[in-house]
């Protein structure tokens, strides 16, 4: 650089004006900078000769950025890019300045690594740079350190507000706060910015639940039902009923409902009031076993049990199949499961699936069920259970479903009490939102009672002791909302029952035989009235001739365990009189 005591010419001054957000206009807005920065210059006096020592380069090189924060990098602005490209065309001797002046350094760079990067360039074509408000010239050494220390500095303050604003963030949620644009559907955003149940968009909720688990519907088959009956999609709906402003971002209909929606709906916790944070770190979802747990609870729109049937429709569905390449229908595709092969409560059993094959002798083919874990590629333990001969267990459990369905007593019996169960429901459904207002108000209570420790209003051994009496009232709390979450089950069971038993009344009790002749009606009568059948197995014993390979450690089925999805009235009355072995479904 050359030395001051020796100029004989101005030096040119540029200068660049960044400015980020409305805060920062109104803070450091581009005419308040650059008055600040004419001014700096103004004040550097003149030269023996008279001439002023710095001028400003001319308005053609101050550069100004609007809207850019100052972590973006330097070659993705388009003023510092002009910059650079003035400074790299120039004429070889002919700079168009020797100084870049900013108000602040922040207003240049927040990240330590950006501005030794700006740094590095102007060195290294002997441009000095110069920060108002921080007095830093670069064409001293003591300057040249100053920049160093307080870009360290800027970034730390970056670094420190960053982590304030995510812990903030945190806390928010932790208290169930609404962090997004609008709330999940079903829900909506009250004035506490909490989860409230939306009245329209929970019925749709419901409904979609009551399609998987009563209907066995899957996502496709709930998302074609939707559109077909005209229900607004989850964007559609929070801008009709203002919970979001302005049009839909994709061009599609306001009925248009997308098959991995319903499966995200299905699958969200929130339904039966559990609030999930921490789901993912950098953009990339965590698994689920690392997801936290909120604090507060959501107001519930589905019941537990309906939703853990829900995840175990969704389940099957992934294994059901009703028609084979032949177009022959597998009745019992999707109910069939092997207890052999259990993998635990989370996994549960299973399925087996349809399969047929070619009897040499005749040339037709004979239909046959199998445990799905008879593929080696899939799987590392071969399941030795052998297979059912598919029209000995069909015609077995069609049997059985005629007699239930000929049996009206304990239905009409089932249907008298329905009545009495829904006023039962509200009265819960009231008591369940009291408790969850309870629950959600004790984090404030605690953040209270920190407060008043710090004001100097209660000594420590009372916060103690009210953080105790906290803890014990959520845990009563939380025990008694699980327990009328429970009864409130057993209610919407109750109503889930009487489309069952209406579909039987109206459909079934006419014309059963016919119904039985057609394959598909049959297939749609097992599945709504069937929940499971579990087969059970044991070896095959010495004195036993079995067909075909002799193989070691096989399995035969003995017997059978029919979950149906009827009231336990209904099951009693069928147990007494069959003498076979079925549950509720929630058995």
């Amino acid at each position: 650089m050359e030395n001051k005591d020796e100029q004989t010419e101005s030096k040119k001054v540029a200068l660049y004006i960044r400015v980020s957000t409305e805060e920062q206009v109104e803070r450091y807005g581009p005419d308040l900078q650059k008055e600040d920065l004419v001014s700096l210059i103004k004040s550097k006096g003149r030269l023996d000769n008279g001439k002023d020592k710095w001028v400003l380069a001319g308005e053609n090189y101050v550069y100004m950025e609007d809207g850019i924060s100052g972590t973006m990098d330097l070659d993705e602005r388009p003023a510092f890019s002009k910059l650079k490209e003035d400074v790299l065309l120039a004429p070889e001797g002919n700079k168009p300045f020797d100084v870049v002046a900013v108000y602040k350094i922040d207003r240049f760079a927040r990240k330590l690594k950006i501005l030794l990067n700006v740094i590095d360039f102007f060195e290294e074509h002997k441009i000095e740079f110069i920060s108002a408000n921080e007095s830093i010239d670069t064409s001293t050494p003591f300057g040249k350190a100053m920049l160093n220390i307080i870009g360290v500095i800027a970034e730390l303050e970056r670094e420190t507000i960053t982590q304030r604003t995510q812990d903030g963030r945190m806390q928010a949620i932790k208290k169930g706060v609404v962090m997004g644009s609008y709330a999940t559907f079903g829900f909506q955003k009250g004035l506490d910015k909490l989860l409230k149940i939306s009245k329209k968009e929970s019925a749709t909720v419901k409904y979609i639940f009551d399609l998987c688990v009563n209907k066995k519907a899957g996502p496709y088959q709930i998302s074609q039902i939707l559109m077909d009956e005209k229900y607004l999609s989850p964007e559609a709906s929070a801008i009709v009923n203002k919970k979001k402003k302005g049009a839909m971002k994709k061009k599609t209909s306001s009925y248009f409902w997308r098959s991995e929606v319903i499966r995200k709906i299905l699958q969200d916790e929130v339904y039966i009031g559990n609030i999930y944070y921490n789901k993912a770190k950098r953009g990339v979802r965590r698994p689920r076993e690392e997801w936290t747990l909120a604090d507060v609870k959501a107001p519930a729109i589905i019941d537990r049990l309906t939703f853990n049937k829900a995840q175990k429709v969704l389940q099957s569905i992934k294994h059901e199949r009703k028609q084979g390449k032949s177009g022959h229908t597998y009745l019992l595709s999707g109910l069939l499961r092997c207890d052999s092969c259990y993998e635990g409560e989370d996994k549960g059993r299973i399925y087996w699936i349809g399969e047929r094959k070619k009897v040499k002798k005749s040339g037709n083919f004979s239909y046959y069920y199998k445990c799905g874990r008879k593929n080696k590629s899939k799987h590392d333990k071969i399941c030795t259970t052998l297979p059912l001969p598919g029209k000995e267990i069909e015609d077995y459990i069609i049997n059985f479903c005629r007699k239930i369905i000929e049996d009206p007593i304990a239905t009409y019996n089932h249907q008298s009490k329905l009545k009495s169960s829904k006023s039962a429901l509200s009265h819960l459904e009231k008591k369940q939102a009291q408790i969850i207002g309870l629950i959600n108000s004790l984090p404030g209570k605690k953040l209270r009672t920190r407060e008043m420790r710090e004001a100097g209003h209660i000594s420590l051994e009372e916060v103690n002791k009210s953080f105790a009496e906290f803890a014990e009232s959520d845990k009563k709390l939380r025990i008694e909302l699980d327990d009328i979450g429970r009864q409130i089950s057993e209610n919407i069971i109750s109503k889930g029952y009487e489309d069952t038993l209406n579909l039987f009344s109206e459909k079934y009790s006419q014309g059963i035989e016919g119904i039985f002749k057609d394959r598909n009606e049959t297939y749609t009568l097992l599945h709504e009235l069937i929940e499971e059948v579990i087969v059970y197995s044991r070896p095959v014993k010495t004195s036993e001739k079995i067909a075909g390979i002799q193989k070691k450690d096989r399995q035969i089925p003995f017997r059978l365990h029919i979950k149906l999805k009827l009231p336990q009235d209904i099951l009693r009355n069928l147990t007494n009189r069959f003498g076979v072995e079925i549950s509720h479904l929630s058995g």
